[in-house]
């Protein structure tokens, strides 16, 4: 590894990475709650940690929410997007997930956006990013707060553009929100669907977390950002 370089806010890095991998919360890096097999059987439950999401239950993450050194977002910085909470400020759930994102990639684990302190979730600006972990963007905003995330890196002397941004999330509507930004957007959990709520069930799956541009929906062919 590079030598690690200290910024402000306590931010640090080794080399920083040139690429940018955002992730929704709620059936991107989890799954339906205690759902596992037959539909979700490499899903993991961790008992114990709640996570108040739809109908609440038991943390249950997804595949990419388990690990994602299978994929190339394991070379590039890492941060969240996300309309919930993440089950509240200082929540075991919020713990669970930043410990699968290494330091290295993750910078900082300071959480800003309107739901830093609880549910307060309104429509997002870019202003709302204060870190790389922003909770609580009205769907359909996302991609402003991935423009903050942008600026916030590059106050840190991270420059990364937006051609090698990747949003990843299982609703359609944040997808379609990154289209005219020149940043990328993929959404996951296609194989598995709550047709009725426009909802993953399993979440994201390493095979669906990959560097192809553009803005791509499931079911369909990318189309130019």
């Amino acid at each position: 590894a590079g030598p690690v370089l200290l910024f402000a806010h306590g931010v640090q890095t080794s080399a920083a990475p040139s690429c940018l991998c955002l992730f929704d919360v709620d059936r991107t890096l989890t799954g339906q709650q205690n759902v596992l097999a037959p539909e979700c059987p490499q899903n993991q439950v961790i008992p114990g940690v709640k996570d108040s999401a739809y109908s609440g239950g038991n943390l249950t993450l997804s595949q990419v929410g388990q690990s994602l050194a299978s994929t190339f977002c394991s070379g590039c910085l890492v941060g969240i997007v996300t309309a919930g909470d993440v089950s509240g400020p200082n929540s075991q759930e919020r713990n669970a997930l930043l410990e699968r994102f290494p330091q290295s990639q993750l910078l900082s684990r300071q959480w800003s956006g309107p739901s830093a302190g609880g549910e307060a979730r309104r429509a997002c600006v870019p202003a709302d990013a204060q870190s790389m972990l922003v909770a609580g963007c009205l769907d359909g905003t996302k991609q402003q707060a991935a423009k903050g995330i942008l600026s916030w890196l590059s106050k840190q002397n991270i420059n990364i553009s937006t051609s090698e941004v990747w949003h990843f999330d299982d609703r359609s509507e944040n997808i379609v929100g990154f289209r005219g930004t020149g940043m990328n957007a993929r959404q996951v959990s296609c194989a598995t669907r709550d047709q009725h709520e426009g909802i993953g069930v399993c979440g994201g799956v390493p095979q669906e977390v990959w560097r192809q541009p553009g803005v791509s929906l499931c079911g369909t062919e990318n189309v130019v950002v």
